[in-house]
């Protein structure tokens, strides 16, 4: 025979999810929060503006942004599962990958326009790099973009000493003058130069090379599928938001980025931002960031910081952008 209070609690029980059933946001409930990571950079501030603008709840979508003041932290907590998604760069992806299929690009952000860059300060030229210290993150996006900028004025880094660095202690390093070149992206890069550094090489040299993605943990697109269409969605609502709203919008963005508006408006002339039209010809199959993919794989097992290459098609998924209005 029950007991009264087993009766009182059972009876509490039913009417509880009789209720639950009944509310609208059951739903939403009953997904747990995505958890995002969001370094600082400027092409991914717009996710602070579908915070701030109620546009996750909007789309019926609980979401936790979490800042990371060091990109490599966000990679690391997504290699791990600690983070559902993380805005990183493309070699962050390959990395998290270095072992087996962990996470996939379901979204373009932007692509570098002149928002990374190399600054210095008594060098007036590239050509006189040649046996000078540069500051850069060995093994991380800003370590291909020197690779590149090199290569394209006859150096190699045999040529250069490469001293290991965050892009927020190569710029703070710089700012105290205690190394003489360094690669680094906003707003490091504007708060170099306006201590005296010489903007000599940006990513407006190496169009198409270094592109900004939202890496997704593969169990979460297995396990929550629709979930992560509202979050791709959500961002393309920021990105109107932005356009429709640049004033408050750009106050938003800046406030997260630790900056002034009028700083902010400046970096953001650095970045190109996909559109959804954007994304979905270079996600598909045979789409341009394929090859952006392979030759960031290609570069990261020259500098052995792969083992193999990683195929493209392995971690690049169209599937979660919005569909075409008819």
């Amino acid at each position: 025979m029950r007991s009264p209070l087993r009766r009182v609690l059972s009876v509490l029980a039913i009417a509880g999810a009789v209720l639950l059933a009944a509310s609208p946001q059951s739903t939403l409930a009953a997904e747990p929060a995505l958890k995002v990571g969001v370094p600082v950079w400027v092409g991914w501030m717009p996710w602070w503006v579908a915070q701030e603008k109620g546009l996750f709840k909007a789309n019926g979508l609980d979401v936790e942004l979490r800042n990371f003041a060091v990109q490599g932290d966000a990679v690391l907590a997504l290699a791990s599962g600690k983070l559902d998604a993380a805005s990183v760069a493309t070699n962050d992806v390959l990395t998290v990958n270095a072992d087996g299929p962990k996470a996939s690009v379901v979204l373009l952000h932007d692509e570098s326009a002149g928002a990374d860059m190399m600054i210095s300060r008594g060098i007036e030229t590239p050509a006189g790099l040649k046996g000078q210290r540069i500051a850069v993150e060995v093994g991380g996006v800003s370590h291909f973009f020197l690779s590149k900028l090199l290569s394209q004025n006859g150096l190699s880094e045999s040529d250069v000493t490469v001293v290991n660095m965050t892009a927020a202690d190569a710029g703070a390093a710089f700012v105290a003058k205690a190394i003489p070149v360094v690669v680094t992206w906003e707003p490091y890069g504007t708060q170099g130069i306006k201590s005296g550094g010489k903007l000599l090489l940006s990513s407006k040299d190496t169009p198409g090379a270094i592109v900004d993605v939202l890496g997704v943990g593969n169990g979460v697109l297995k396990d929550h599928p629709e979930q992560v269409r509202k979050l791709v969605k959500s961002w393309f609502d920021a990105l109107a938001y932005v356009g429709a709203h640049q004033e408050e919008a750009f106050a938003i963005m800046a406030k997260a980025s630790g900056v002034s508006v009028a700083e902010f408006a400046d970096m953001w002339k650095g970045v190109r931002i996909f559109s959804a039209a954007d994304n979905a010809s270079a996600l598909a199959a045979g789409g341009g960031f394929h090859g952006t993919v392979d030759a960031m794989g290609t570069f990261m097992v020259k500098q052995k910081l792969l083992a193999a290459p990683v195929a493209s098609g392995s971690m690049v998924s169209a599937a979660f952008l919005p569909k075409p209005a008819n």
